[in-house]
């Protein structure tokens, strides 16, 4: 306090002149309260399981054993119709091309689908929400004269909070 009527007894000459003067002062603080927000996260987290796949596998018959035989019988079979014809080579390799293609497609329809199981890893990704708290800043009240001021600040004054001081005339 002593600082301030200092500092006024010394501007005086300024004030008889109209002008305006201004000091930083230090000003005993009365409270510091710290404002609090919650401030929401979200944490990822990969999860794993072994999950059991069943493999398939398609493809076409690797034996052309049913073809052949089909060949063999369709030719036999026209050869024999066409014996008392003068066509009888004709029919017979039409025959033996109808018949390996009914082998054939017999052969595929008796095909089954060949599988196994394997185990994999089958991965997600799950979200945690987190909360927690954070200091925002300040609400500081200090003491000028016989008032008590209110401010906020970012960071803790500690026992005293700088205050400019303005002196002005008036008309």
């Amino acid at each position: 306090m002593k600082k301030t009527l200092l500092a006024l007894a010394l501007s005086a000459p300024a004030l008889a002149l109209g002008q305006t003067h201004s000091t930083v002062i230090d000003a005993p603080v009365v409270s510091v309260q710290p404002l609090v927000e919650v401030v929401s996260e979200r944490i990822p987290h990969e999860t794993c399981r072994a999950e059991r796949v069943r493999v398939v596998e398609r493809g076409h018959s690797r034996s052309a054993t049913p073809a052949i035989l089909g060949a063999v019988l369709g030719g036999t079979l026209g050869g024999a119709i066409g014996d008392d014809t003068g066509h009888q080579g004709v029919i017979a390799g039409a025959g033996a091309v109808l018949g390996a293609s009914v082998g054939n497609d017999i052969g595929r329809r008796q095909q089954r689908d060949d599988g196994y199981y394997v185990t994999e890893d089958v991965c997600t990704v799950e979200y945690e929400l987190r909360e927690r708290e954070r200091v925002s800043g300040y609400r500081v009240s200090y003491r000028y004269g016989d008032t008590i001021y209110e401010t906020r600040t970012a960071r803790d004054p500690g026992a005293t909070i700088p205050v400019r001081v303005e002196l002005k005339p008036l008309p």
